[in-house]
């Protein structure tokens, strides 16, 4: 089922209904710049949120990155878990509704119960992941947010590692010749 939103200012009663179906336990998409993502599936990728999380030490990447497409692993007590704030507006405003992060995974549509749909559909920005969780900081993932940037905000470097390191392509050996004996007259 699709609900289209045509306003935000209109919008209550459409995202009312979207979260209370996701409470019931239907699967939910919801558009993100990057795509969408999928509430109510087990799988979990990463935690939505409208608004960051308490940690003060990371408040700066917080006001330059956030709400974009940009994922930080962070520490929750023993676990590791993605956080992203997005900055579509519907996303926004369902997010706020909710009141609280909310697990999902990207997705198509198709595969959820309940479809949520404002204007046009949604971008699919690539975004950048760093693990924040460990010592020295990961770089993840390359996408919009560039890895100079965060770590000029940062003010630490991070290792390259997984999905971001480079792919070597091996050029393929020269054509072996035969050494020819030359000769030198003196």
């Amino acid at each position: 089922m699709i609900l289209e939103v045509s306003s935000l200012r209109k919008s209550g009663e459409v995202l009312a209904q979207a979260l209370q179906s996701w409470r019931e336990g239907r699967k939910l998409a919801l558009p993100t710049e990057c795509g969408y993502f999928l509430l109510g599936d087990p799988e979990v990728e990463v935690w939505l949120s409208a608004k960051a999380p308490a940690l003060p030490e990371l408040q700066p990447l917080f006001e330059t990155f956030w709400p974009g497409p940009l994922r930080l692993r962070l520490r929750d007590g023993q676990l590791k878990r993605s956080w992203q704030i997005p900055a579509h507006p519907l996303a926004q405003a369902f997010l706020k509704l909710a009141g609280q992060p909310l697990a999902a995974r990207a997705g198509l549509p198709e595969e959820a119960d309940l479809q949520l749909r404002w204007k046009a559909p949604p971008l699919e920005l690539a975004w950048s992941e760093v693990d924040c969780a460990c010592t020295p900081w990961r770089w993840l993932r390359n996408g919009l947010v560039e890895r100079r940037e965060f770590e000029w905000v940062a003010g630490r470097p991070t290792i390259l590692s997984g999905a971001a390191l480079p792919r070597l392509e091996h050029a393929p050996a020269p054509a072996y010749r035969e050494k020819q004996n030359y000769r030198v007259e003196l």
